[in-house]
């Protein structure tokens, strides 16, 4: 379990592709860490379209406090069917 959040971390850290073993593919946790990263490129990209030039981290911050919580509920309840 410790790999996993360590791998999680290391996905969310940078805007970069974070090669992953391929069991990790199939994996909740993975899907869930992937979809979040999306969902930050998109704030980055709405932020730039707004004349706000964010960095990664600037972007995955203020991403993360905004809509971590509700967004981590949403996405358990979906994957859970």
């Amino acid at each position: 379990m410790v790999m996993l959040f360590s791998i999680m971390r290391e996905i969310l850290k940078s805007e970069d592709y974070v090669p992953v073993p391929p069991m990790m593919l199939s994996d909740p946790f993975y899907r869930m860490t992937y979809l979040i990263k999306e969902e930050i490129r998109k704030y980055k990209w709405t932020q730039g379209e707004q004349g706000r030039e964010l960095s990664w981290e600037q972007s995955r911050l203020e991403w993360l406090e905004k809509n971590r919580a509700e967004y981590e509920t949403f996405l358990s309840e979906t994957l859970r069917s």
